[in-house]
């Protein structure tokens, strides 16, 4: 959320960037390559910070593009009014956050059922017979027979 004494992210750009370095918006206008409308109408609060001034911004300034744009959505979800008819989603079995809805393993797998079919009896099994063999360098194993 917004947690700047500005009240909008141009008053924020020009209080913290231009105002220090003795800027315009004339001057910030023609180093960023942008119109100088949208300079001003960001500057006075009447316009957002797209992605591209994101951008033009970021690289005049030698910032992340993200950071200007963390600003912006930040204000604009401070903005917002929550709905309280909005009730959230919670289906059973999975897990949604922001990599999409994750089906949630069980906690403990189905055990497998064996049976054998009717009228067959279990043949008992016979017991392996273990032979020790050496090998040339000295070691040993056991091998089935």
């Amino acid at each position: 959320m917004w947690h700047h004494p500005e009240a909008h992210p141009g008053e924020f750009l020009r209080t913290r960037f231009l105002e220090p370095l003795g800027l315009s918006a004339s001057a910030l206008a023609a180093g960023c390559q942008m119109p100088r409308s949208r300079v001003s109408d960001i500057l006075a609060g009447k316009r957002s910070i797209s992605a591209d001034t994101a951008h033009r911004l970021g690289l005049f300034f030698r910032m992340e593009p993200e950071q200007w744009l963390a600003l912006q959505s930040d204000w604009d979800l401070s903005r917002v009014t929550i709905d309280a008819e909005i009730l959230p989603l919670d289906p059973p079995g999975f897990l949604l956050g922001p990599l999409g809805a994750t089906p949630l393993p069980s906690r403990r797998p189905q055990r497998p059922t064996l049976s054998a079919p009717r009228g067959h009896s279990p043949q008992p099994r016979q017991p392996a017979v273990h032979a020790e063999v050496r090998y040339p360098d000295g070691t040993r194993a056991l091998v089935v027979k």
